[in-house]
């Protein structure tokens, strides 16, 4: 009897051998909130950028930078009607202390992975910084865009924006308004 136990414990012991080892692995993400946009590598121009909290600049030449920073944002909300979050954000970039452009972007997290579902072009080449380009509101993303006169800010316009299940949409009256650099 008592080799007879032995040897059960020894078979059980050789096909525990034999198990593959469990790995251990991040968790998969299945919030956008679990991303760290403010350090991210982000993609513009076919070109990946590395944010460090909010920032990334890079020396062109002596005394002057190009810089791309994360100026407004990020912001969460349902845009798409699938009752879980999108984030929002605007970029601003170019040479720094010049004139800069400016774009708002919108991500959504499709099989784990953050994937962009809209860029809207907010300033161009412009001398003008606001407070906020972009906010959600009940589903919508609303945003203010900078319409330039030279650098210099003519006026603002203020669109509301609503995912039509393939695009985001204008919706409502476009305000127009003076400019409001700061």
């Amino acid at each position: 009897m008592l080799l007879l136990v032995c040897g059960a414990g020894a078979t059980a012991q050789s096909r525990n051998r034999h198990k593959p080892a469990t790995i251990a692995s991040d968790p998969a993400i299945i919030d956008i909130h679990q991303i760290d946009f403010r350090n991210y590598t982000f993609s513009l121009n076919n070109r990946p950028y590395k944010l460090i909290d909010g920032f990334y600049a890079e020396t062109l030449a002596t005394g002057a930078q190009w810089g791309l920073g994360m100026v407004d944002g990020p912001y969460f909300g349902d845009l798409t009607g699938d009752h879980k979050d999108e984030v929002a954000f605007v970029f601003s970039y170019g040479t720094v202390n010049a004139p800069q452009t400016a774009e708002a972007r919108v991500y959504t997290l499709r099989n784990g992975q953050p994937v962009l579902i809209a860029t809207f072009p907010v300033a161009n080449n412009v001398s003008c910084v606001l407070d906020h380009y972009i906010h959600i509101e009940d589903g919508m993303l609303v945003i203010e865009r900078i319409y330039e006169k030279g650098t210099a800010c003519d006026h603002n316009e203020i669109t509301q924006y609503r995912w039509n299940g393939n695009a985001f949409m204008p919706v409502g009256t476009v305000r127009r308004m003076p400019c409001r650099c700061m």
